[in-house]
């Protein structure tokens, strides 16, 4: 699911929609929407076919539109002769969240209790809270009006350089 979502559905939401950044902000809330379905649908008993892979695709989906969109958004003000060290970045602190994100999952899942459903669920939520933060700082920090990468190298340029 992430492919065809990353590649076709991503780029021509961000041209209807105004920027990557408003596809970000969708995208994690489908990523939220897909946890919260699993949260739903989460038991004891395994039934791949009819509780987890339906949030799975979902989940395929959220991802798709978010991590080309927010790579996108955050890359689009860089100047040519940035963009190479700015990718880095935002390819790292995306890397720095994944562990960060990893490290508290598995924090919650270590103590496992006599109902590993109800240790199961906490982390859940805790998946569900990350996509709904991340949904909000898109929404504040990548919503505003769309420069196309013209006007942003044009801006640059205009700009004192640094030392």
């Amino acid at each position: 699911m992430v492919l065809p979502f990353a590649q076709a559905i991503a780029p021509r939401l961000a041209s209807r929609l105004g920027g990557p950044g408003r596809v970000a902000v969708i995208g994690c809330l489908v990523n939220a929407g897909a946890m919260a379905l699993w949260l739903s649908q989460i038991q004891a008993q395994p039934a791949y076919l009819t509780h987890l892979l339906p949030a799975q695709l979902l989940g395929g989906a959220g991802v798709g539109l978010t991590i080309p969109s927010l790579l996108g958004a955050g890359s689009l003000s860089l100047t040519p002769d940035r963009f190479g060290t700015g990718s880095g970045i935002l390819n790292m602190a995306r890397q720095v969240g994944t562990v960060l994100g990893v490290a508290a999952l598995v924090a919650i899942l270590a103590h496992l209790g006599p109902d590993p459903i109800a240790t199961f669920r906490h982390a859940i939520a805790l998946i569900i809270g990350f996509f709904a933060a991340g949904g909000l700082v898109a929404a504040l920090l990548l919503t505003g009006k769309a420069r196309s990468p013209a006007a942003a190298v044009a801006a640059a340029a205009t700009a004192p350089e640094e030392s």
